[in-house]
Order: C-alpha cells, then structure tokens, then sequence
C-alpha cells in the first residue's frame, strides 16, 4: 500500500474553559435542608460576571410532595428571581434529576445566590442544588 502522507488531525475550534462560549458550573450545595424554610448560600465559582442557563436538583432525600424554593440573587427571596419559588415536586428521590424552569438569563455580577425554601417539606428532607451557566467574565 502507498503511503497517502503524513498524519494529521483536525480539531474543532476548542474553546478554553474560561470562555463565554462555554456551559460551567457557576455554583453548587449539597446536603441543603428542604425541611427548614429560609437560604442556603451558594457562593459563585470563579466569575464575576455570569448567565445562569441551567439549575438542577437531584439526590433528594425522599420525594419531595410539599416543599418550595427559588434561587434568587439576595437573600430572602429578593434581587433577581433567577428561578421562581415553585414546587420541587418532580424530585421524587435519590435517581431523579429535576430541571428547575429559568426565570431569568440576565447577566449578573453577584458573589453568591441564595436558594430560599419557601415552603417546608413538612419531613426530613435534604438534595443537592448545582447551577450551570456562562462566564462572562473578562479574560
């Protein structure tokens, strides 16, 4: 056989982690108590200037039937509604990924979000909070 020349690879236009171009994690808590009504703090990763696209909560602890949370850029359910105080209710145990409905995309300089449980579960329940988005940082 011929030797159709040397080897060559074509790579896609990678983009560095930094980028805007990118879906990061932005923030994450694990463990947060879903049966005490009030905020969890969830301290941005890294940005300072961010869009939120994504925020999932996943290993609840038991199927969540009662309680209700938002994540918002201030404490006490205030500044931004990135995520409206709605119904955790498709969180139905440890397996199940819930995709919570962003509220807002808006471009936010804040150092930390704030989960607020409006609502108690009305038992023991805990789940993890992880929050996907862009940096929007400058380089």
């Amino acid at each position: 056989m011929a030797n159709p020349g040397p080897a060559s690879s074509t790579f896609g236009n990678a983009q560095p982690l930094n980028s805007s171009q990118a879906i990061r994690l932005l923030a994450v808590a694990r463990g947060v108590n879903l049966n005490a009504t009030g905020d969890t703090v969830l301290p941005v990763i890294c940005s300072t200037s961010f869009s939120v696209s994504n925020v999932i909560l996943t290993n609840a602890s038991i199927s969540l039937t009662t309680a209700l949370a938002g994540l918002f850029t201030a404490p006490a359910a205030g500044g931004t509604a990135i995520v409206a105080n709605a119904a955790l209710s498709a969180a139905t145990g440890p397996t199940i990924v819930s995709q919570r409905t962003v509220a807002s995309t808006a471009a936010s300089s804040v150092q930390n979000l704030y989960l607020n449980v409006g609502t108690a579960q009305g038992a023991a329940a805990t789940g993890d909070i992880y929050v996907y988005g862009y940096d929007l940082s400058p380089a």
